[in-house]
């Protein structure tokens, strides 16, 4: 099937609250069976411009990237229905995916409608969301395509109670790849390595002094976007606080494993039973960067850990500002070569840290989007963070105007905003 359209992704929510008939449905289908159903790299690459093309690219043949994206999908739907046995109904245990409906014949509305009488009518479902558009990522006479968040269980039970809906229903959970947005790994990239971003954000390397003696920066960022429902589970409003935590808990606790147990890249490189399996160039970039956090690189002698508690922990601010949740280093890139050098870590070992953190909120499954982006950041005339201390300058001035988003720049390291699901947030 040939899926057409626009690629932007504007969410709108609603909340389908299931029945729960006294039938009982068929037994559930495999992860690899609901593979089947779910959408092709090739047709992912039509929905939205993501990083899913460079990470799984590099392959000698066109079947051996189908199987490996095949495998991903299914090592996703496994973790959904990891993360919710026996887990009470809270928002943290729900997963964000693509549902798509072909139906022919049919308007937006009646193919939108059919989803949800599907969803609400399957026997032991005992609630889902659909998160339709007025611009979702299909809308055109062929497909209709929207966001719902679900437990685990839930597309197979949906599956093998309605049979039919094999023939118009496509259901793709959200890998990490997709929720990046293309290139967001080369700008980060060569932000780190201090090269101009051409095409993809405007990024000055020049240290310019303002009339008071400070410099400003343009620094570039990374925008995490929560999943629809996340912040409104049930109509009811969840606390920012109870939000910012289960994120940073996902990325910082159980000393890196939360991220590591819920990364197919790292297990497909460094998991299994020991036979090496097959896998791109990028997912091992990806899995080394996990590997290097949670095999013992960062380990203190008192069981911390410098990238998890030094770096992250410390370091990097979380907030919240509607659907946007902003990660953001504390420090400047001088101030944080000054504490690379006390912690003992180098400029590579920083690079890996990063790239944990933003594997991290990838894999997480209260986020569904990351992109880059950038704003300006004013700092002292020695390049450190703290304008209450400047020696030499003038009057503190005022911050400049920016898009609020989190920082990461050709000079400067930070990170910040993203969308998509993961562990037990109980809250």
């Amino acid at each position: 099937m040939r899926l057409l359209s626009t690629k932007s992704i504007i969410y709108t929510s609603a909340i389908i609250s299931a029945t729960l008939p006294t039938t009982v449905a068929q037994d559930p289908l495999t992860n690899e069976q609901l593979t089947g159903y779910g959408l092709t790299l090739a047709e992912v690459d039509i929905f939205v411009s993501s990083e899913s093309s460079n990470d799984f690219a590099g392959l000698p043949s066109s079947g051996e990237t189908d199987q490996l994206w095949s495998d991903a999908t299914a090592f996703e739907h496994g973790l959904s229905n990891r993360d919710t046995t026996d887990v009470p109904y809270k928002s943290f245990t729900y997963y964000p995916y693509l549902v798509c409906n072909s139906s022919p014949g049919k308007s937006r509305n009646e193919r939108r409608d059919e989803i949800e009488a599907t969803f609400r009518n399957t026997p032991g479902v005992n609630a889902s969301h659909f998160y339709p558009s007025d611009s979702p990522y299909a809308n055109n006479d062929n497909v209709t395509c929207g966001i719902m968040r679900a437990r685990g269980g839930t597309m197979d039970k949906v599956y093998a109670s309605n049979p039919n809906a094999t023939d118009w229903l496509q259901v793709q959970p959200g890998l990490p790849s997709m929720k990046m947005v293309e290139g967001m790994v080369d700008a980060i990239q060569r932000a780190m390595d201090g090269e101009i971003t051409v095409g993809v954000v405007s990024i000055s390397e020049e240290e310019s002094p303002n009339g008071n003696g400070y410099i400003t920066r343009n620094i570039l960022g990374v925008q995490n976007i929560l999943c629809p429902g996340v912040q409104d589970f049930e109509v009811e409003d969840v606390p920012d606080e109870d939000i910012l935590n289960a994120v940073k808990t996902f990325v910082i606790g159980n000393e890196g494993n939360y991220v590591k147990d819920s990364s197919f890249y790292h297990y497909r490189v460094y998991g299994g039973d020991g036979e090496v399996e097959v896998h791109t160039t990028r997912m091992s970039f990806w899995a080394d960067s996990i590997q290097a956090v949670v095999g013992g690189d960062f380990g203190n002698e008192d069981g911390s850990n410098k990238c998890l508690d030094g770096i992250i922990g410390d370091k990097f601010e979380f907030d919240l500002e509607g659907d946007n949740l902003n990660v953001f280093s504390k420090i400047s890139y001088e101030e944080m070569e000054t504490l690379g050098g006390e912690l003992g870590v180098t400029d590579a070992e920083l690079e890996q840290c990063l790239w944990f953190m933003v594997m991290g909120l990838a894999t997480n499954p209260l986020i569904c989007s990351l992109e880059q982006q950038h704003r300006v950041q004013t700092l002292c005339p020695d390049g450190s963070s703290d304008l209450s201390t400047c020696e030499g300058a003038g009057a503190t001035p005022e911050e400049p105007e920016s898009s609020g988003v989190s920082l990461l720049s050709s000079r400067v390291f930070s990170l910040t905003r993203f969308i998509f699901p993961a562990l037990y947030w109980i809250i």
